[in-house]
């Protein structure tokens, strides 16, 4: 029994790290990516609202707010400080993006934010109880990610009603508005002839559109049912992550900042690739279960 317990513990200890290494690598790319697209604060937003966020503006502020990044990158990955760590990744996170929305550059990055929020909170609760922490951790990173499906599915069906999926005709305007945003953030005018290009196939594919509209509502509503167990959200993270390159395929949106933190916390590939390389017994898709002889 004792070894099992330690082989269970060994297996979760591994999957977390390999769940925190794309997550602190993401992040850091967002956030750098943020950073150099923020020059001046429009019409403060969130939290800067509350603060002068002007400071992580500007050349001085860009390279202040990495270097600092790297550090609790690194703290992060290390596991030192965990309560404080992620804390701090947190509340940066927070400020940087609220000062991009601010700029008028509207990414979504929200959730990368509150998955550190949901791991603090795993660390602050049971920080001197081990086991329960090795389970909260990667639950409660799996809460702040189906919590957010869920409000998205919420608020369809607040602004449209269970009539979403059948406006699939008027499409169209938020996928002109995806377009023209890229245009207005990049000046390229490859993105009005796509956009032109797009609304000409979503003409005639409205059926088509509609069945992936209503399977994306349905996905989005449901989702909190990943949070049953690890193994109910690998299934969902697939299926979610399917519905992401629909949505691409055939309306040209794609949220990073939604589907890459989704697929690394639900899916966990690079525990899946290490499984598969090293040919060890952690199933994926079944839940573990030993025999135990008495």
């Amino acid at each position: 029994m004792g070894r099992i317990r330690i082989y269970l513990a060994a297996i979760n200890d591994i999957e977390w790290l390999c769940m925190k290494i794309p997550l602190i690598y993401i992040w850091m790319i967002v956030l750098r990516d943020s950073l150099k697209d923020l020059h001046v604060i429009i019409e403060p937003k969130g939290i800067c609202g509350l603060l002068d966020c002007s400071v992580v503006t500007g050349e001085l502020g860009y390279w202040t707010i990495l270097v600092f990044s790297v550090i609790f990158s690194i703290a992060y990955l290390c596991e030192f400080r965990m309560k404080w760590i992620t804390l701090i990744v947190f509340l940066i996170s927070i400020v940087v993006f609220s000062a991009e929305e601010s700029g008028g550059i509207l990414k979504r990055n929200g959730t990368l934010s509150f998955l550190f929020l949901a791991q603090s909170a795993a660390y602050w609760l049971y920080n001197v109880q081990r086991k329960k922490l090795r389970f909260s951790r990667m639950q409660f990173s799996i809460q702040a990610v189906t919590v957010g499906y869920f409000l998205s599915a919420c608020s369809k069906l607040i602004d449209s009603g269970l009539s979403w999926p059948f406006d699939g005709q008027r499409i169209a305007l938020q996928v002109l508005k995806s377009f023209h945003y890229k245009y207005y953030t990049n000046l390229d005018t490859e993105q009005l002839v796509k956009a032109i290009d797009f609304v000409e196939y979503l003409k005639g594919s409205e059926n088509l559109i509609i069945t992936v509209l209503m399977a994306t509502l349905l996905l989005e509503f449901f989702a909190l049912t990943a949070a049953i167990n690890k193994t109910y959200a690998r299934y969902y993270g697939f299926l979610l992550l399917l519905m992401h390159l629909g949505i691409y395929y055939f309306m040209d949106i794609f949220i990073t900042s939604f589907a890459i933190p989704m697929a690394i916390v639900l899916i966990n590939p690079m525990f899946l690739g290490l499984h598969l390389f090293i040919n060890r017994p952690i199933n994926f898709f079944i839940p573990l279960k030993r025999k135990i002889k008495k």
